[in-house]
């Protein structure tokens, strides 16, 4: 990629928008196939990590699944809220994996995941803009209490229950 292919990924990662008519940046499949690749090489970088990735105590995630049967009847604001709730708990857990594993070899692992994560959410924010609340439940959560079962969820929720809202949203 050329120094101006790789300023204009820089831009939208960043959210500056390149011209006001186009379309958000998370609907170039490239950019959500970027999130999805660094979160399944950050689960793979874990492989036979064992006790050093043990969580002291269970963390939050997202529920990946999707449940097909329900998901077309979602409002789109529903959908959203599903979908920016599982980002937020997402990014909380991998804060607060940060806090519990203070391993030095870990770090730059988990200052990738949460910086992917937070770029992720403002992305969301700008293709989603204002979310009202809507009477859907808030999303599910599981508990973890390994970092690579962490990285698993985070990379399952990108390429399953995201990508899907991706595709509805960026279709209208």
């Amino acid at each position: 990629m050329g120094a101006v292919g790789l300023c204009a990924l820089l831009l939208m990662l960043l959210g500056v928008p390149g011209r006001p008519d186009g379309p958000p940046p998370l609907c170039d499949p490239r950019v959500m196939e970027r999130f999805i690749l660094e979160a399944r090489d950050a689960e793979r970088g874990l492989a036979g990590c064992g006790p050093p990735c043990d969580l002291p105590e269970a963390v939050a995630v997202p529920y990946p699944g999707v449940n097909f049967n329900e998901w077309p009847r979602m409002e789109g604001a529903a959908r959203a809220q599903d979908v920016r709730g599982g980002v937020a708990t997402l990014v909380a857990a991998v804060q607060r994996a940060r806090e519990l594993l203070p391993d030095p070899r870990l770090r730059p692992l988990l200052e990738r995941a949460n910086s992917a994560a937070r770029s992720l959410a403002r992305l969301l924010r700008g293709l989603t803009g204002k979310v009202t609340p809507s009477s859907a439940p808030p999303p599910r959560q599981w508990q973890v209490r390994s970092l690579g079962r962490l990285l698993a969820v985070h990379s399952s929720f990108l390429h399953g229950k995201v990508r899907l809202f991706l595709t509805d949203a960026c279709r209208q």
